[in-house]
């Protein structure tokens, strides 16, 4: 970071330079930025549990929702790092539904998603649009609400669990202050379970096991970003 600030500096100096001392101004203003998005979109979820044994009978699994949240950027024309916020939430279902169970609806998972990403901006054609990649990491917090038909016993609580994204976008510059950021990103969330392990029953003695050992997911997204400084 501090070489790419070293780079920031330099060519910042070159400007002034260059092109006198009114380009002073406008070249420190380029060079760093700090801006609040604020963002919704679409949650593509996926199985958390497959039937347990032998015999497959069914799987358990997250519905595709709506999500939202926030980002605190701080940035230079080459990078920047954020923080980041996101709400998902899903209804959970069985699919199919088996001999003796009431519905398919086995209740709702809240997730709260806490990020710091990193960010590597590629300049366009267009000074309006910049393409980015970013990586992140980060912790979620699970919130379940099992219905009561499903619970043998105590309900499951939540967990507070490690995850990492990656993803690309555009910002897409309105106004001096304001510009519309569009992305995709990708996130995996480590279960601390091992697949086929951390079996659950459900009173009607079905039986299911952890898909995968880390859950993957999908968030495309898009908000308005306003420049605080």
């Amino acid at each position: 970071m501090s070489n790419l600030k070293s780079l920031a500096i330099v060519v910042a100096a070159a400007a002034v330079v260059a092109a006198g001392p009114g380009s002073a101004v406008v070249a420190n203003a380029q060079q760093k930025i700090v801006e609040i998005t604020p963002f919704a979109g679409y949650y593509i979820a996926s199985d958390i549990y497959n039937s347990y044994g032998s015999v497959q009978y069914g799987h358990v699994g997250l519905a595709n929702s709506f999500m939202w949240g926030g980002r605190l950027t701080a940035s230079n024309p080459r990078g920047g790092i954020e923080f980041a916020y996101t709400r998902t939430g899903s209804d959970v279902s069985i699919n199919p539904p088996l001999v003796g169970q009431p519905s398919s609806n086995v209740g709702r998972l809240d997730i709260d998603n806490y990020d710091i990403n990193f960010l590597a901006y590629q300049p366009s054609g267009n000074p309006r649009v910049t393409p980015f990649g970013e990586i992140g990491l980060g912790w979620a917090v699970t919130h379940p609400s099992i219905n009561s038909n499903f619970v043998a016993g105590r309900a499951p609580g939540g967990s507070t669990l490690f995850n990492f994204n990656f993803g690309l976008g555009a910002r897409v510059a309105m106004s001096p202050k304001l510009g519309m950021r569009l992305e995709g990103r990708w996130r995996v969330m480590d279960t601390n379970y091992q697949t086929n392990g951390g079996y659950w029953c459900d009173p009607w003695g079905y039986c299911y096991s952890y898909a995968t050992s880390w859950y993957n997911s999908g968030e495309l997204v898009g908000g308005l970003s306003y420049t605080l400084r």
